[in-house]
């Protein structure tokens, strides 16, 4: 549910408030076009706990995010 135009430079900068953002991408189609979703990778998984509690639901680019753990990560 990211913006279109988020890029995962303005993703990784958002979580940054939650801790130390070891990776972040922005998902794209084969042709290069953004598909709305991306993931967030901390060092640590209080951090990532702590982005869950913090942002979700939080607005993003107009966009209202929603947090979770990804599973197929």
């Amino acid at each position: 549910n990211l913006s279109f135009d988020t890029s995962w430079r303005e993703l990784k900068d958002h979580f940054r408030q939650c801790g130390d953002v070891e990776r972040a991408d922005v998902m794209e189609a084969p042709d290069g076009r953004k598909k709305g979703f991306g993931t967030v990778r901390f060092y640590k998984a209080k951090d990532a706990s702590n982005a869950i509690q913090r942002l979700n639901g939080v607005e993003l680019q107009g966009r209202c995010l929603e947090v979770r753990i990804d599973h197929k990560a």
